[in-house]
C-alpha cells in the first residue's frame, strides 16, 4: 500500500538532518551533514544536495509523489511568508533568507519553514507525547530554550510566526545579560548555555573552587559536579530549575495548558528535571491553574525535527495555493 511521503530537514547549529518521513512518523532514509561555517549561499547549496539525493533514493525505493518539503530551523521565522527573519548566532549569516521562495523555485515542491521548535511540537503533537491533547506547551532546554504552543489543537504562530519565544521570557529584570539584549530570560538560567554562563561567573568571583580553565566549563561539566556532591554546583542548578519554575508558571497562567512537554538534550540527558520542576510548579502560582497541568518528557529524540519540518506537508498541502506554492516544476 503507497502511503504519503514527504521530506523533512532539520536545521541546526552543527548538523543538517534530512529525511523521507510517511504520515505515520517513520523515517525511510536520512542523511547527516555538518552545518555549513560560510553561511547562507553554501547552506542553501547544501540543501540542494540534499534534496537531490532524497528524491533520488525515492525513486528508488519507488515512492508515490512526494507531498512537499517542510523544513525546520532555529530562529525567528516568517511562517506565513516563508522568511528567517532572524536566525541564530549559532549559524552565520542566517538573516532575511526567503528560504521557502528559494527551494520551491528549485525543486517546484509545495515548501514550508517553520521555526525548529513548532515542527518539534507538530511531531509530539500528532504522533508522540502530545497526541489526543489540544492545549499543550512544549519547551526544549538544549544550548538554548525553545517554545511552542498548541492552542485549541492549532499551533500558535502569532501575527506572522514569530509567537512563543518561551526562552526569552524574563524571571527577573535585574538579572544576567541574555544574548537576545534582554535580561534575566529563562535561557540565560536553564539552558546549556545559561548555565555554564553562571558557572564561569561564580567561579571568577570564587577562584579557589576550580584550578582549570574556566572560559572552557560547560553544563556537562555543571551536571558532573553536581552529581559528585559539590555543592556550589548543586546550588546553582537549584537556582536554575527555580527560574525555570517560576517562568513555567508564567506560562501556564498565560496559556492554560493541559499539558506540558518538556524535551531538548539536558532533559535527554537529565530526565529528573522534569520531576523536581513539576513539584516545584505544583506550589506555585495559581493553584486550579497549576494543579491540573500533566508534565511529559519529549517522546522523539534527534529525529523529532525531521518527522515534524515533514509533517507540515500532510498538515497544510489543502492550503497549497493559498499558501502560494506550486507544485509544477
Amino acid at each position: 500500500m503507497k502511503r504519503d511521503v514527504s521530506i523533512g530537514i532539520d536545521i541546526g547549529g552543527t548538523k543538517i538532518v534530512a529525511g523521507l518521513v510517511t504520515v505515520e512518523g517513520e523515517v525511510l532514509y536520512k542523511q547527516i551533514v555538518p552545518t555549513a561555517t560560510e553561511g547562507k549561499e553554501q547552506i542553501i547549496f547544501q540543501l540542494q544536495q540534499m534534496i537531490n539525493d532524497l528524491l533520488k533514493e525515492a525513486h528508488k525505493l519507488r515512492l508515490p509523489t512526494l507531498k512537499g518539503i517542510g523544513i525546520g530551523t532555529a530562529g525567528q521565522i516568517d511562517f506565513k511568508n516563508g522568511i528567517v527573519r532572524s536566525g541564530t548566532s549559532n549559524i552565520k549569516d542566517w538573516n532575511d533568507i526567503p528560504l521557502k521562495h528559494e527551494i520551491q523555485r528549485l525543486f517546484g515542491f509545495p515548501t514550508w519553514i517553520d521555526n525548529d521548535v513548532n515542527v518539534v511540537a507538530l511531531a509530539e503533537s500528532y504522533l508522540g507525547a502530545a497526541k489526543g491533547y489540544n492545549n499543550v506547551v512544549f519547551l526544549t532546554l538544549g544550548t538554548g530554550i525553545g517554545g511552542a504552543v498548541i492552542q485549541e489543537g492549532k499551533l500558535l504562530h502569532g501575527e506572522w510566526g514569530g509567537a512563543a519565544e518561551l526562552g526569552h521570557m524574563s524571571v527577573d529584570r535585574n538579572g544576567p545579560a541574555c544574548n537576545c539584549g534582554y535580561k534575566g530570560c529563562l535561557e540565560a538560567y536553564a539552558s546549556g548555555t545559561g548555565i555554564a554562563n553562571q558557572m564561569k561567573r561564580m567561579l571568577r568571583k570564587n577562584p579557589e573552587l576550580y584550578d582549570g580553565q574556566i572560559e572552557n566549563i560547560t553544563a556537562r561539566d555543571v551536571f558532573q559536579w553536581a552529581s559528585e556532591g559539590k555543592q556550589f554546583a548543586k546550588s546553582l542548578l537549584d537556582k536554575a530549575i527555580d527560574a525555570l519554575a517560576y517562568g513555567t508558571v508564567n506560562i501556564i497562567h498565560a496559556f492554560n495548558p493541559s499539558l506540558l512537554v518538556i524535551g531538548g538534550g539536558i532533559i535527554d540527558q537529565h530526565s529528573w528535571i522534569i520531576t523536581d520542576l513539576q513539584n516545584r510548579v505544583r506550589s506555585l502560582g495559581i493553584s486550579s491553574l497549576v494543579q491540573s497541568v500533566s508534565f511529559k518528557k519529549a517522546a522523539f529524540g534527534d529525529e523529532a525535527g525531521v518527522i515534524g519540518a515533514a509533517y507540515q506537508s500532510f498538515l497544510y498541502s489543502q492550503n497549497v495555493q493559498k499558501e502560494g506554492a506550486s507544485n509544477e516544476g
